[in-house]
């Protein structure tokens, strides 16, 4: 009999940044159980002196992590990069969240050779990680498409190159499969690095583009759709979770149509309809563990 005892939240990202605290209502109201945001969220508020601990305590919902994203390639840039997220996680401390979740920034992928810049990547992620872990934090390296780290060549030479004492990991399941490759595989490959996964379902297919060169966003939040709707075996992989007894968090994820370049203005459902999609999915899979049930 499969378990059901993961805890699972929602990121904001389907909301756009702006719009953080009704972000954090709505998740809060489908009874998830956190949420992540990014770390200049977090200085944004902190620089306009308003109070966005309040707002987590209103809607009694857990900060369970911050994304924060820098330059993994140049070292040129890496001791202002690193120093700009540990001030986001200075801010992110007073929340209490467990986890930093970290990813490269979005660059030009046609001449792009991972070969040629995996000692600069690793060795910024691991001075960075062992800063985290200084902090009492747990740092997750995150793949992403149109970043240094997309395809699986690349994931796993830099999970090979990381020092696993340190640098953690958090696949997100959709942002594998747009890259082309098997999340499951992921998943289980490195399941003992594992320290957060962001649950995100993908339409499928490779990525089209049109005449400008943008890609055709087929759903309106770039490719991805909320569960059970895209191509990626959810079920098959919570259940994998679920016999490893996975007792980290899980963040549900749907990346918001603010992004879109093709289709902004026009998603398959409006955000909330979409983080309640993605709800009752999980509740026919069995899942009643729900922070307001």
């Amino acid at each position: 009999m499969t378990k059901h005892n993961i805890l699972i939240g929602h990121t904001a990202i389907t909301w756009d940044n702006k719009e953080v605290e009704h972000a954090i209502a709505a998740i809060g109201s489908c009874g998830y159980w956190g949420t992540e945001t990014f770390g200049w969220v977090l200085e944004e508020w902190e620089r306009s002196n308003r109070d966005l601990l309040e707002v987590f305590r209103r809607s009694e919902l857990q900060l369970t992590s911050l994304y924060c994203h820098l330059d993994i390639v140049d070292p040129n840039k890496r001791v202002d990069s690193i120093q700009q997220v540990m001030d986001w996680i200075k801010l992110y401390k007073k929340f209490n969240g467990p986890v930093v979740v970290v990813g490269g920034m979005m660059l030009q992928r046609d001449n792009f050779s991972i070969t040629e810049h995996l000692s600069n990547i690793s060795t910024t992620l691991n001075e960075l990680a062992k800063r985290i872990v200084d902090q009492g934090l747990i740092c997750c390296f995150h793949p992403h498409t149109g970043t240094p780290v997309e395809t699986k060549d690349e994931i796993h030479r830099v999970i090979n190159a990381m020092d696993s004492s340190v640098v953690k990991f958090a696949p997100d399941l959709g942002q594998i499969a747009k890259g082309g490759s098997d999340p499951s595989e992921f998943v289980k490959e490195y399941y003992e690095l594992i320290r957060m996964v962001h649950i995100k379902d993908y339409i499928g297919g490779p990525v089209e583009k049109d005449a400008e060169g943008r890609e055709i966003d087929k759903t309106g939040f770039l490719g991805y759709t909320p569960l059970g709707m895209g191509s990626v075996d959810i079920q098959s992989i919570l259940e994998y979770l679920e016999e490893r007894d996975y007792n980290h968090y899980a963040l549900v994820e749907l990346d918001g149509n603010q992004w879109s370049a093709t289709r902004k203005g026009n998603p398959l459902m409006p955000s909330l309809e979409a983080v309640q999609t993605s709800k009752r999915y999980l509740e026919k899979l069995g899942y009643r563990n729900f922070r307001t049930e």
